[in-house]
């Protein structure tokens, strides 16, 4: 999602200034929230540690992420 913002900000330029990151979007969440993120995160870290496939919980992730920054 970071990758994304950052080329939306960036309309097309190359460089990356210090005000490209300075400008990026914190969405406030719940701690709820936050604590099933961790908890896909940490599953995703152990599944691949032990190289297993995380595919399912990355996925997952990458659903939740985005509705955070609407």
């Amino acid at each position: 999602m970071a990758g994304k913002l950052l080329a939306d900000q960036r309309d097309g330029d190359y460089h990356i200034y210090l005000e490209h990151i300075r400008n990026q979007p914190i969405p406030l969440t719940t701690s709820k929230q936050q604590e099933e993120i961790a908890q896909l995160v940490r599953i995703i870290m152990d599944k691949t540690h032990d190289g297993k496939d995380s595919v399912t919980k990355q996925q997952k992730v990458s659903q939740i992420v985005p509705t955070l920054y609407t």
